[in-house]
């Protein structure tokens, strides 16, 4: 009886990890469609052109405002988000106590993070025309931050495709509401505010929806605030929190320096122009991290398992990230001039090119990073964001006001690839991840093949440089498949 127990309990962990293991990579699969169907439509053709139509100063005056409504985030939701996502993928039935009480959090610290961010940009030494806008920013992203936390349920209780299918509906909704702006004579009078109300509206009809669905998991409407539960949930989230705001930090506070130590904001709104397709390119691995996230917190005690989803998931993201760092380092003016015709100057190129460097990196870390939140190693990952905020700081002090928006660029590389290193050695050290050579050896062959195709397409052929794009990206596939960096026997699984 009990070896048949011990059978049963095998049966039923190999059949589990199948089940995740398949639904990741058809979910990775069905997200990655339709954010390329979508979200490369927003950036190349609506963002962009904001920002182009709105010239440099005056996005980078938004750029810089949005950073320092974004550092101060995490008032907003105090790791809540990250700590939710992870427990009520162990225990669905927790979603009827979380949900209300969490929501009744939210609206009280949402005030709380409206009033500290107007006294923070007060000291930043803003005056009442940018604070203004700083309130608009805020408010977007207090909507957006409901709506983040809304949709971490939604994948924690295995909707994937449903949270995949939310995470655009508010790009579709921005596409065709500043489509009617800078495609139309009422460019002429675009303005700033314009922009942020697109998003405000966007917002709040996805707001609703996740909202719907939410109510609906748990078949009432309820809001709720609990003081005793308040401090129980802080408590143990607060953790979390930190990790949120040293990895803002360090993602974001370049932007903010750069409009701030500098004597005009036009160096901040040539990075942004920069870092926004690099940003765009992010969002790809955060989308990996929201998917990883229950899957790793499932897998955790599973060994092989769980280190069999870790070689997937960085296979994959490596396929993507090395394709795209190398298609836009050698195809950086052309890019870069398509997206701001208007505005365009040769720091725009050398920028996107620094960028994408990191790109690999920040890639990884999403894969890494989410592994040590899923299996509850704060300390460690705090402690390895921290070093990468303060040489971060430093390097931003040091470089900004020698080299402006280039120098900002150089920081973040250099603090990518250092984040990147230690969540890696945390890696091998806590889950026996493991180095394999021969694997070592496939992804740096990948790499060198790729780049050697995409370099010959470039400058051996003749034709249009979207079409040379498009067929180097459709050539790094066939490289990854042929040397085994994506095989089929895992997409069949």
């Amino acid at each position: 009886m009990f070896a048949y127990k011990v059978l049963n309990f095998q049966i039923s962990q190999n059949e589990t990890f199948l089940i995740l293991k398949r639904e990741f990579l058809i979910n990775i699969g069905f997200l990655i469609l339709i954010n390329v169907l979508i979200k490369p439509v927003y950036i190349f053709f609506i963002d962009a052109r904001v920002q182009d139509t709105l010239g440099s100063e005056k996005y980078g005056l938004y750029f810089g405002l949005f950073n320092l409504a974004y550092i101060l985030y995490i008032l907003t939701d105090l790791g809540m988000q990250n700590y939710s996502s992870k427990t009520i993928a162990q225990d669905n039935t927790l979603l009827k106590e979380y949900l209300p009480n969490i929501l009744g959090i939210k609206i009280f610290l949402s005030i709380f993070y409206i009033i500290a961010g107007i006294v923070f940009a007060f000291i930043a030494g803003y005056d009442m025309y940018s604070i203004r806008i700083f309130i608009l920013i805020a408010i977007n992203l207090i909507l957006l931050s409901f709506i983040l936390y809304l949709r971490t349920n939604i994948a924690a209780m295995g909707k994937y495709r449903l949270d995949s299918v939310i995470s655009v509906i508010d790009k579709l909704i921005l596409i065709v509401v500043l489509s009617v702006f800078i495609f139309s004579p009422l460019k002429q009078t675009f303005t700033i505010y314009n922009y942020i109300y697109a998003q405000t509206f966007a917002f709040i009809i996805v707001l609703g929806l996740v909202l719907r669905i939410n109510f609906k998991m748990i078949n009432k409407i309820s809001i709720k605030f609990s003081i005793a539960f308040a401090k129980r949930l802080l408590k143990l989230s607060l953790p979390f929190s930190l990790v949120f705001l040293l990895m803002t930090l360090y993602m974001k506070m370049d932007g903010f320096m750069l409009e701030r130590m500098l004597t005009t904001s036009v160096q901040a709104g040539i990075y942004a122009a920069a870092f926004r397709l690099y940003e765009g390119f992010n969002n790809i691995g955060y989308l990996f991290a929201v998917l990883l996230l229950p899957m790793f917190a499932s897998l955790i005690q599973s060994g092989e398992k769980l280190k069999s989803l870790i070689h997937t998931s960085h296979n994959i993201m490596l396929v993507i990230s090395v394709t795209a760092t190398i298609i836009a380092f050698l195809y950086s003016r052309e890019i870069m001039q398509f997206l701001y015709p208007r505005t365009f100057t040769h720091e725009h190129s050398i920028l996107l090119k620094i960028l994408m460097i990191s790109f690999f990196a920040i890639s990884l870390t999403y894969i890494y990073g989410t592994l040590l939140t899923a299996a509850g190693k704060i300390s460690i990952f705090n402690k390895i964001v921290l070093t990468g905020v303060l040489v971060n700081l430093f390097l931003n002090l040091l470089l900004i006001p020698v080299y402006g928006a280039i120098g900002a660029a150089i920081a973040t590389v250099f603090t990518q690839y250092l984040v990147l290193s230690g969540q890696y050695i945390a890696g091998l050290k806590y889950f026996d991840t493991g180095f394999n050579l021969k694997l070592f050896s496939v992804r740096t062959g990948f790499f060198l093949i790729t780049a050697t195709v995409v370099y010959i397409i470039k400058f051996q052929l003749t034709m249009d440089w979207i079409i040379s794009i498009i067929i180097s990206g459709i050539f790094s596939i066939f490289i990854a498949i042929i040397i085994g960096l994506i095989k089929f026997s895992d997409l069949k699984k």
